[in-house]
């Protein structure tokens, strides 16, 4: 038979084709080998190194912004606090006896939230001691209006704990230079705007007057000069009787007012404002 005319041969044998994966290999360490499609133990650490090398730049930072909005936010709640005390001053013609006093109709929280900040440290509120007993009907001499004034300190890290009860003392807290210490938190306020001056004199015997509600009568003598400050809103009533009970002229304190007693001048008219003569009532 020839070459072209042999049969050809098939293969009859089968081939088996296993279904089970390949056993894994092993290093001489006992750890397998990961597959193609998965991280190798080394790559694993470098990825976990880098990570932490990350976070060791950013952690620092978040923690830095998170302080810095604390100290923000205290700087604002200070503020809307002081804002209380001089709506407080305007409305009670005094400053409040403590920050308490203050909630909630003056500052819209609760008086725990006035007295501690955020991170629960207190705060601490000092009208300057030179008018800290300050009453508006015998109002602030010319002298100490540049006294009127008071602190709001606190500590975002600790309680400040400042002893204030001298002027001195209150002079060293107010000049105090807190940005070397971002958590020590001082609030100044300067409420002199609030105050408008009264002067009231006599050109001779009698007369009587009354100030926010307190009565100041002659007597058949001579009324001692009242130069002093009160706070805008002050009721002011004149009476030219010795002892007061009627008020020919009456007003609210809203600017500087000085007026004078003549009793020279007719009934009706005996207080003048200063300055000026006897008028027709």
């Amino acid at each position: 038979m020839s070459a072209k005319e042999r049969p050809l041969m098939v293969l009859t044998q089968p081939i088996f084709v296993s279904s089970s994966p390949p056993a894994p290999r092993y290093t001489p360490l006992g750890l397998r080998l990961a597959s193609s499609a998965g991280f190798t133990l080394v790559e694993m650490i470098g990825v976990l190194a880098i990570i932490a090398i990350l976070a060791s730049f950013i952690a620092p930072n978040v923690l830095n912004q998170l302080r810095s909005a604390r100290r923000d936010a205290e700087d604002h709640q200070l503020a809307n606090i002081a804002q209380g005390i001089e709506l407080f001053i305007r409305q009670n013609r005094s400053f409040p006896a403590n920050l308490p006093a203050l909630s909630p109709d003056f500052v819209p929280t609760s008086a725990g939230q006035l007295t501690n900040n955020p991170n629960g440290f207190l705060r601490y509120f000092f009208v300057q001691p030179n008018i800290g007993g300050y009453a508006n009907d015998v109002g602030l001499a010319p002298g100490s209006l540049a006294d009127s004034r008071f602190l709001l300190i606190t500590n975002l890290e600790q309680n400040a704990a400042p002893t204030i009860t001298t002027d001195t003392q209150f002079e060293t807290w107010w000049n105090t230079d807190e940005t070397g210490t971002p958590d020590l938190k001082i609030h100044r306020g300067h409420v002199g705007h609030l105050f408008h001056l009264l002067s009231l004199s006599t050109d001779g015997p009698g007369g009587s007057y009354a100030v926010d509600g307190t009565f100041v009568n002659a007597g058949g003598g001579t009324l001692a000069a009242h130069i002093r400050y009160h706070v805008t809103g002050t009721p002011v009533a004149l009476d030219e009787a010795n002892t007061f009970g009627t008020a020919e002229t009456q007003f609210t304190m809203v600017t500087e007012a000085g007026y004078q007693f003549d009793p020279d001048c007719p009934d009706g008219s005996k207080w003048r404002v200063i300055s000026s003569g006897c008028y027709a009532p």
